[in-house]
Parts: C-alpha cells; structure tokens; sequence
C-alpha cells in the first residue's frame, strides 16, 4: 500500500511537472513533504513493535480518543494525509510514552537488547571475512 500510494502520488508530481512546467517546483516541494510525513508516521510503528509497552497495548485495546481506528489507518498504509488520524496518533504516542516511562526498566531492557541484536552491515561483514571476500 504505501508503495503503490507513492507511485500515485510521482505519478501526479511527474504530470504536473509535465503540463505545467511552471508549477513544477511547487509539485516537486509537495512530492518531498507528502514521502517525508506519511512513511514517517508508518516507521514509528516498525521501530516499537517488539516493545514490550507496544506489546502491551494490543494485547488490551480501548478505542479511546478513536486511536483504534488511527492504528488501523496507519498499519493499512494510510498515511498520507487522507484519513484524519493525526490527533488519535499523537493521543497513542502520548499513552505509549507514558506506559513506557512507568515501566521504564522493562522498557529500557528492551531497548537495550534491541540495541545490542541490530548492528550495522559493516559489522556483519567483518564478523565474517568469506562474505567480504566473495
């Protein structure tokens, strides 16, 4: 969904850039801020996921503050700015943040772990010569 939904909106900046060579700027500033905010929005997600505080939460859902169907919104690819989902996003974040800081050692344990299981590439090849070498 979200590359099918960038490719709709190229699609629309690279037309606009053709028939009106005179707004191509302006199309090619809003391509830039719609790709920068809406997959952000999707990333925060991918980086909290295996949080023990995220896990938590979906564990023991409240649609409260219609944050359930923001979530959904977000985890279907609708981040670009069509569904009004930024006031239950932030309502979502403020509660997982505060979840998170009452729980701040489980949630520091976890970040820590997850630090030490992501390393960069650089490390992985120099753990293992034969792939540098192949």
């Amino acid at each position: 969904m979200l590359a099918m939904q960038s490719a709709f909106v190229g699609a629309d900046t690279v037309d606009t850039c053709l028939r009106h060579p005179k707004q191509a700027a302006a199309a090619l500033k809003k391509f830039d801020n719609t790709m920068r905010i809406g997959p952000k929005e999707f990333s925060w997600f991918i980086y909290r996921v295996t949080n023990p505080t995220m896990r938590n939460m979906f564990m023991s859902p409240r649609n409260i503050f219609r944050v359930k169907e923001a979530i959904l919104s977000v985890l279907a690819g609708d981040v670009f700015g069509k569904t009004p989902i930024h006031a239950p996003l932030f309502m979502f974040k403020l509660m997982y943040y505060t979840a998170s800081l009452l729980n701040f050692r489980r949630t520091f344990k976890a970040w820590k772990m997850r630090k030490c299981n992501i390393r960069p590439v650089d490390e992985l090849v120099m753990d293992k010569p034969s792939a540098a070498v192949n």
